[in-house]
């Protein structure tokens, strides 16, 4: 009698163990998961809204580094400045005042970011900033262009270099594509020397006064106007010579007349149907890399087809603000994943074209459910089906039991 009873209080307790043990694991995976969509959605916000003035963990930039920074300031607050930091300058809020005077009296743009997506970039700011840090090798900053003497060109060019990378870097680079600013190789040779200096020195007078070159280029760069960052007259003439000598036209070219047009060079013309062709595997890299398909869906593909490592990229043309955004990212590839895999096999500026083209075409599709949702659905689908399972074994293991019990 006393073994019988022993046995079924026994067997019940594994039931119940087992059953909350599903639902701890559910209660766990679910937040998890909820979590990891939020700051995936936030990273595309941020690459598109955040990048060209911040890092996470890289140093500062126009604006300061945002490692930790979730842990350091409320989280009402952090949300209200990335909505609407205009209104916080405007009523005098403290901390965002002194963050304007610290980054040049560089005022924070109001982005038409929403709260819900302002809580999604904190969600990714926050993730990233519990990774470890990377190891980076130590090594001394690098000069390239022709064999000069140092001595007669060190100091113009290191200090060019320092404001180059702390003021100009986020938004160009010298001969390596596009980012939120032109690509700046051989400008010097562009454009007059008076001109580029003052373009440096105070853009937004420029700008005030209608200069068609300034005009021209805020309108093709998604109207994002060249910030002032109190450069003086010497600073802009090393910066300057640092450009020329990585163009590697250090001493300067002599430079003719100022050009009357902005576009000197003509951009590749992309094809969506060679753009799918390299979306989907059909037609090889140039440089043998990884096909978007590996890792990425569009809805225009159908079915389960694509990865769902990445994110949908159905309406990444619109997201990224058209061609402007879209071509200079898949180009430089800000994405340490994606740098990992294609910093020795990038992108050729065709396929880039190619690429965006295609992504134009997909800008006006639906975009496909989150697969985050879907295994997650899939999950606690095949969690309640196990404890069912698990019950209905257990239930007939006890009949021999209950029979005796109940006939008491």
């Amino acid at each position: 009698m006393m073994t019988t009873h022993l046995h079924f209080r026994s067997a019940m307790t594994r039931e119940a163990f087992l059953f909350l043990l599903l639902c701890s694991l559910m209660i766990w995976l679910l937040p998890q998961l909820a979590f990891s969509a939020e700051a995936d959605k936030g990273k595309t916000i941020y690459l598109q809204k955040c990048l060209a003035c911040h890092t996470i963990g890289g140093g500062k930039r126009a604006g300061p580094d945002l490692i930790g920074v979730t842990s350091r300031r409320d989280e009402s607050w952090l949300v209200r400045w990335i909505v609407e930091p205009d209104k916080m300058l405007a009523e005098g809020d403290a901390l965002a005042l002194q963050l304007k005077k610290e980054y040049n009296n560089i005022p924070m743009p109001n982005s038409g970011i929403s709260e819900a997506q302002a809580k999604e970039i904190l969600a990714y700011i926050a993730a990233e900033s519990a990774k470890p840090p990377a190891a980076k090798p130590v090594s001394e900053p690098k000069i390239q262009g022709p064999k000069l003497s140092l001595s007669d060109i060190e100091k113009p060019l290191i200090e060019g270099k320092l404001i180059y990378d702390s003021n100009c870097a986020a938004c160009h680079t010298i001969g390596e594509g596009k980012r939120a600013g032109p690509n700046l190789k051989g400008v010097n040779a562009r454009r007059e020397a008076e001109w580029l200096k003052r373009w440096i020195i105070e853009p937004d007078i420029l700008l005030a006064e209608g200069d068609p070159i300034a005009t021209e280029l805020k309108q093709k760069y998604n109207n994002i106007p060249m910030p002032n960052f109190g450069i003086t007259e010497k600073q802009a003439e090393n910066v300057l010579a640092y450009i020329a000598y990585e163009s590697g036209e250090y001493p300067f070219p002599e430079t003719e007349e100022v050009q009357p047009t902005l576009l000197t060079e003509e951009p590749a013309v992309g094809v969506p149907a060679i753009g799918r062709a390299l979306f989907t595997g059909q037609k090889s890299l140039a440089n043998g890399g990884t096909h978007c398909i590996s890792c990425h869906s569009t809805s225009e593909i159908g079915g389960l087809g694509g990865g769902s490592l990445g994110p949908d990229l159905t309406k990444v043309y619109s997201r990224f603000g058209g061609e402007m955004g879209v071509t200079p990212v898949l180009l430089s590839l800000p994405f340490p994943t994606m740098q990992g895999i294609f910093s020795k096999q990038p992108l050729i500026e065709t396929e880039a074209a190619h690429l965006a083209a295609y992504f134009a075409q997909t800008d006006s599709l639906e975009e496909k459910p989150s697969m985050d949702y879907v295994i997650s659905g899939i999950s606690v689908f095949g969690f309640i089906i196990l404890y069912i399972l698990i019950h209905l074994i257990w239930r007939k293991r006890l009949t021999g039991v209950r029979k005796p019990l109940v006939g008491r």
